[in-house]
C-alpha cells in the first residue's frame, strides 16, 4: 500500500516569498530535488493511503494559502491552522462517503473510510553547501523514515531521457507505463522517482484517476467525484471500498474498458517538448506519393484547408470540412496531413470503428510510404509504438496528452463521437498547445456547424443557404465524378410493419428490389432493429424465392460480421438486411438502397443521408435508387431528401465561375 505526503514548500527569491502544497510519493525525491534548486523550508503536514484525498486537502491548502498575507505565511500558528484544516476536511470526506455509499447500497458501512496521519515536521533545505545541506536533511529526515538519496539529479540521469521520449504526448496510468516499458523492452530502476521529478520540474503533471472535493451547498455539502481519464461525474463513477489501497475508493464505469480510473490510481499526462518550428521546415520536401487527381471543386476544398493547418495563427484551430458521401474525403486531407509532416509534427486520424482503422490504415501506408503509419484499436499490438501517423479508434484517444500538431476527426456526427463530452474532451486533450483540429464529415452536427460556420455572409445565413466556404469550414457538395446525388424516394405504407410480422405481401416493398435483382444490381435493406433483421430475411425470401439464395443478414453482434460484409462486397450475395453499422464506410459498385420504417427515430435526418450516400459512389455506376418506405408520415426523410437536393443544387452553383474567388 502506497502512502502520500502532503507538505508546504516555503521557498524564498528576494523579498518575495513562493509558498505552494505539494503532494509526494517519495518525500526524500523532493528534498534533493528542492536541494539542487533553491534554498527553502518544508513544512510536512500529514500523510494518507489515498491518492484523491491527498490531492483534494492539496487543492484545499493551496485554495487558502492564496488569501492569505505574507506576514502570516511563516508563522508556526498558521502552519498549525492549516493542519487543523486538513484534519477537518477529511473527516467531512469520510462522512460524506460513507453517507453516498449508503444511499448508493442501501445499507450502512461501519468501516472507516480514510485513514490521515497529521505529521508536525519542518525540514530546512539548502543549496549553498551541499555537504552540510545533505546532513541536514538526513538527520531531520530521521521522524519521516530515513530514505538515503540514491542520486544527486534523477532528471541528469539517461534513464529520464529515456523515459521523456517513450512518455512524450501520453497520458496513462501507471500500470500502462509499466506495460509501456516492457513493450520498448526498458527497465527503469527508479521509475517513481523519476515520474516525480518530472512532475517537480513541471515536465509531467500527475493526479489521481478519480479526483473529489467537498462541494459547500445550501441545505448540506456534497462530495464531488470526477474521472480525470475522460472526464465522467456523478452516477457513472462508481464508490467502493478498495483491497488496493485500503481506502474509500471510487472507479469510472464509463471508461472501464480500457483499466479501472480509481481514485489511488496515478495518472501521468506528459506534452510533447521540444517541438521544433515551422521556419525549420522544407517546403521542397515532398511526402506523397499518389497517383490520383482532384477535380478544379476537390483541389479548392483540398487547399482551403491545407491553408488552415499551415496557419500559425492562435485561436484559429477548428476547422470542418463538409464533403457529401462520394467526394473523397479521404484524399482531401492528403495536402494538410503532408503540412504537418514536413513542419516535423505527429498527426492522428481519429475514426469510430475499428473495422475503418483497419481498411484506412494500409491506404495511408500507400500515400505516405516515408511515414511510419500505425493502426490503434483496443486488440492492437502498435499502441505503444512511436510514429508519425495514428489512425485510431475513438476510445483509443484518451491515452494521448498534447501529442499532435494536427488531429482529424473522420464522421463526427457518428456514433460514438455524436453529442459525446467524453470524447470530445479526449479529442481536444490530444492536441498539442496551437495544434489543429480538423473535422472531416458528410453529414455535421448542427451544433458544430453553427460554431464553425458563424462568420459566413449573413445574407446567406437569412435566405437559408449553406455557405461554401468561412474561414474555419470549407462545403464540398459534389461527388468526385460530377455526378448528382441519387435524391429518395419517399412512399407511406399504411400498417408496413404489421403486414411484414404477419407475413401478408407489401408489394412496394418486393416490387423494387426485384426490379434491383433482376438488373444485377446489389440492395441494402435497412432496418430499424437488431430484431427485425432475421425477421425481414426470412420475410424477403419467403416472398422473393428466385432470389432467396442470394440473400443474407448482419448486424452489430453478428459473429460472422466481417466475413459477411467481405462476401457482399465479393458479390456472393446480391441482398444484404442490416442495420445502421453499414450506413457508412461501406462502398459496393452498383448497388440500390431501402430504407424500411424510415419513420423509426434511429433514422434520423443525418442517418438517411448517409445511408443514400451508398449508392452511386462509382464513376463506372453513378446513378441507382434509394427507396424510404414509412408506416406513417414523419419528418426525418423530408428533411433527408431537402438536404440532398440542396447539396445538388450547391454543386451546380460550385460549378458556375468566380465561387471561391
Amino acid at each position: 500500500m502506497h502512502e502520500y505526503l502532503l507538505y508546504i514548500k516555503v521557498g524564498s527569491s528576494g523579498s518575495t516569498h513562493q509558498v505552494q502544497a505539494y503532494v509526494t510519493p517519495s518525500f526524500s525525491v523532493d528534498c534533493s530535488f528542492w536541494k539542487e534548486r533553491e534554498g527553502c523550508e518544508l513544512h510536512v503536514i500529514g500523510k494518507t493511503a489515498s491518492l484523491a484525498l491527498a490531492f483534494s486537502l492539496r487543492e484545499k491548502v493551496n485554495g487558502y494559502l492564496a488569501n492569505v498575507g505574507e506576514e502570516r505565511m511563516l508563522t508556526d500558528g498558521y502552519v498549525n491552522e492549516l493542519r487543523s484544516l486538513a484534519a477537518t476536511t477529511v473527516c467531512e470526506a469520510s462522512r460524506l462517503y460513507g453517507r453516498d455509499v449508503e444511499y448508493v447500497r442501501g445499507r450502512r458501512e461501519q468501516q472507516g473510510w480514510f485513514t490521515w496521519e497529521p505529521i508536525e515536521e519542518i525540514v530546512k533545505v539548502t543549496n549553498r553547501d551541499r555537504g552540510t545541506g545533505e546532513k541536514l536533511l538526513n538527520d531531520q529526515l530521521c521522524p519521516l523514515g530515513r530514505q538515503l538519496l540514491r542520486r544527486s539529479s534523477f532528471l541528469e540521469h539517461s534513464e529520464a531521457t529515456v523515459l521523456s521520449g517513450l512518455l512524450n504526448g501520453r497520458a496513462l496510468f501507471w500500470d500502462e507505463i509499466e506495460t509501456l516499458l516492457k513493450k520498448q523492452a526498458v527497465d527503469i530502476e527508479d521509475l517513481s522517482a523519476i515520474l516525480h521529478s518530472f512532475v517537480l520540474a513541471n515536465k509531467a503533471e500527475w493526479r489521481p484517476g478519480i479526483r473529489f472535493s467537498v462541494a459547500k451547498g445550501w441545505l448540506r455539502n456534497r462530495l464531488e467525484l470526477v474521472c480525470e481519464r475522460c472526464g465522467s461525474v456523478g452516477e457513472k463513477v462508481e464508490l467502493t471500498y478498495c483491497h488496493t489501497c485500503e481506502q474509500g475508493c471510487a472507479y469510472c464505469t464509463v471508461c472501464l474498458g480500457m483499466g479501472k480510473s480509481k481514485c489511488c490510481t496515478p495518472y501521468f499526462l506528459m506534452a510533447v517538448c521540444g517541438t521544433i518550428s515551422r521556419s525549420d521546415k522544407s517546403e521542397n520536401e515532398k511526402r506523397v506519393e499518389w497517383t490520383g487527381k482532384y477535380s478544379a471543386d476537390q483541389s479548392r476544398a483540398a487547399e482551403r484547408a491545407r491553408s488552415f493547418v499551415a496557419n500559425p495563427r492562435i485561436g484559429l484551430s477548428e476547422y470542418l470540412i463538409w464533403a457529401v458521401c462520394g467526394a473523397g474525403k479521404t484524399e482531401l486531407l492528403f495536402p494538410s496531413v503532408e503540412e504537418a509532416l514536413v513542419a516535423r509534427g505527429r498527426v492522428l486520424i481519429a475514426t469510430p470503428r475499428k473495422d475503418v482503422v483497419l481498411e484506412l490504415a494500409p491506404r495511408i501506408r500507400r500515400v505516405f510510404p516515408k511515414a511510419k503509419v500505425i493502426a490503434v484499436h483496443g486488440s492492437s499490438t502498435e499502441k505503444w509504438e512511436e510514429s508519425d501517423i495514428t489512425i485510431a479508434t475513438t476510445h483509443q484517444v484518451m491515452r494521448y496528452y498534447k501529442r499532435f500538431s494536427l488531429v482529424v476527426l473522420d464522421e463526427v456526427d457518428a456514433f460514438p463521437y455524436h453529442n459525446n463530452p467524453v470524447l470530445y474532451r479526449a479529442l481536444s486533450r490530444a492536441v498539442e498547445s496551437n495544434g489543429k483540429l480538423l473535422y472531416l464529415s458528410a453529414t455535421p452536427p448542427k451544433y458544430l456547424c453553427k460554431r464553425l460556420m458563424e462568420k459566413a455572409s449573413s445574407t446567406d445565413n437569412r435566405s437559408g443557404v449553406i455557405p461554401l466556404f468561412s474561414e474555419k469550414h470549407v462545403l464540398l457538395p459534389g461527388r468526385y465524378h460530377g455526378s448528382a446525388l441519387p435524391v429518395p424516394k419517399i412512399l407511406t405504407v399504411r400498417g408496413l410493419h404489421k403486414r411484414i410480422l404477419a407475413g401478408r405481401p407489401v408489394y412496394e416493398l418486393i416490387h423494387a428490389l426485384c426490379r434491383s435483382l433482376d438488373a444485377d444490381r446489389q440492395v441494402f435493406v435497412f432496418v430499424p432493429r437488431v430484431a427485425e433483421v432475421e425477421r425481414v430475411l426470412e420475410y424477403l425470401q419467403i416472398w422473393m424465392p428466385l432470389h432467396a439464395a442470394q440473400m443474407t443478414s448482419v448486424h452489430a453482434a453478428d459473429p460472422m460480421r466481417e466475413e459477411k460484409v467481405e462476401a457482399f462486397r465479393k458479390k456472393r450475395f446480391a441482398l444484404m438486411v442490416t442495420t445502421t453499422i453499414l450506413e457508412r464506410g461501406v462502398t459496393i459498385p452498383k448497388s440500390d438502397v431501402v430504407v424500411l420504417g424510415a419513420e423509426v427515430p434511429v433514422f434520423d435526418e443525418a442517418s438517411l443521408v448517409q445511408i443514400a450516400g451508398r449508392v452511386g459512389r462509382s464513376i463506372d455506376d453513378p446513378t441507382g435508387s434509394v427507396l424510404f418506405l414509412q408506416a406513417d408520415r414523419a419528418n426525418a426523410p423530408k428533411q433527408a431528401v431537402r438536404q440532398i437536393n440542396q447539396m445538388n443544387q450547391l454543386a451546380q452553383k460550385l460549378a458556375g465561375p468566380g465561387v471561391f474567388s
